[in-house]
């Protein structure tokens, strides 16, 4: 690790940025805009060294060091401000000794980051460690991060700590599964799981996935629109051709989607997730789908598929039902993935996320039940079940290409709907 007293000309850019991120000001400064990009300084970096960066502007390598050894020793006072480990844009490399990367449910987002600043301080004023963070709001999308991630080659290269809602990014063999099966992660959780959940099967029976909490794909169902047809109580019921143009997906949640026509496909085949084809009316973001844009659709479905979060938005309508389904509420998981080697040195920042206060942060402010023990899931009923698709069907499939496979028979069933 470089330290205040070995910084020098053959200092690399990316190992100095590292060690002491308010040097990436002066860098900028002084003739390097570029390596305010954490990726370049990532693929730049590591071989452009502080003599051959004074050497291209044209400067006094000594005087660049002297600048530089500065600012990283106003890093080294008490008085660090860890609030500026946040790096806006998402990347897998934010600078910092600890590193916390990767996306968050919206509804959370603020508070869960209070929570790494918290632990941020917490591992400074024990460690003398630096704690960067790039945590993006989830409707950003994991493709640039796995892009990313597929171009790793080891595991030092990973953050000590990840975080995701939905399957891609951690079971995707490009991006994170192949160092899972390095045995390179490893679950931290309470031996205890949350009582909700005592039939669902979500701990990780190999030991590597922290689950944190799930988001639930619950029915909300218009009766004005819906008219004498039953409303659905069980996914088979969704699938019934009495719903067919009716119904209205969550296609703007990626995450909540896939998981649930992996799961549908599991229970019922192909023939299941093209019943649901047929039967979709529109693909809408849940707040058009039950909130105050509705209106604006041109037609309306009479049932939506939305996450239990939304669901709350139809507590002051008298036509609008919540459905928790009677086979279980399908889950997209939110996960947390902990590097083995690291665990000591991340401890105090791990801790605070697996804490009951985060755990209530995600299952009172989100509705994203969670798996702490002692957190009170606000659900419609205590014996309100879950759909998992299953750690032994994970296992199995290489979940882009199922992904993939399960998105094209879906088009394939609303495209023969239009014909």
């Amino acid at each position: 690790m470089t330290t205040l007293e070995s910084i020098n000309a053959k200092t690399t850019i990316f190992d100095l940025t590292e060690a002491f991120p308010t040097t990436v000001e002066v860098l900028v400064k002084s003739g390097f805009p570029k390596m305010a990009d954490p990726i370049r300084r990532q693929k730049q970096g590591k071989a452009l060294t502080l003599e051959g960066a004074a050497k291209l502007r044209g400067l006094d390598v000594e005087g660049l060091v002297s600048s530089l050894r500065e600012s990283a020793r106003a890093t080294e006072a008490e008085s660090y401000d860890v609030t500026l480990g946040e790096v806006p844009e998402l990347t897998l490399h934010p600078p910092g000794d600890v590193r916390c990367v990767g996306l968050l449910p919206c509804p959370v987002r603020i508070p869960f980051l209070e929570t790494v600043v918290a632990g941020a301080q917490e591992i400074w004023d024990e460690e003398k460690l630096r704690v960067g963070w790039s945590l993006a709001a989830a409707s950003v999308g994991a493709d640039s991060l796995i892009d990313e991630i597929a171009s790793v080659k080891s595991a030092e290269e990973l953050p000590e700590i990840f975080i995701s809602a939905g399957f891609e990014a951690f079971f995707d063999q490009r991006a994170l599964r192949r160092f899972k099966d390095k045995d390179v992660f490893v679950d931290l959780a309470p031996e205890e799981t949350n009582s909700t959940f005592a039939k669902a099967g979500l701990r990780d029976p190999q030991g590597h996935f922290t689950m944190l909490a799930v988001v639930p794909a619950v029915f909300v169902v218009n009766h004005k629109l819906l008219g004498d047809i039953p409303a659905p109580r069980t996914w088979s019921d969704l699938l019934h051709p009495r719903l067919e143009g009716q119904v209205a997906l969550p296609v703007g949640d990626f995450d909540l989607f896939n998981g649930m026509l992996l799961t549908i496909q599991k229970i019922f085949g192909n023939e299941g997730v093209e019943a649901l084809a047929r039967n979709t009316i529109a693909s809408l973001h849940p707040s058009q789908a039950v909130g105050r844009f509705a209106g604006r659709v041109q037609k309306q479905p009479a049932v939506s598929v939305v996450p239990y979060f939304f669901s709350t938005m139809t507590l002051k309508s008298k036509i609008l039902e919540l459905v928790w389904p009677e086979d279980g509420a399908i889950v997209s998981p939110i996960f947390m993935l902990v590097k083995k080697s690291t665990v000591e040195r991340v401890r105090p920042l791990v801790d605070r996320l697996l804490s009951k206060e985060v755990g209530e942060i995600l299952a009172h402010r989100g509705l994203f039940p969670s798996l702490h023990p002692e957190v009170e899931n606000k659900l419609p009923a205590a014996d309100s079940p879950f759909l998992w698709l299953g750690w032994e069907a994970i296992e199995a499939m290489d979940i882009a290409s199922a992904i993939e496979e399960v998105n094209a028979i879906y088009r394939k069933g609303a495209e023969e709907a239009l014909k």
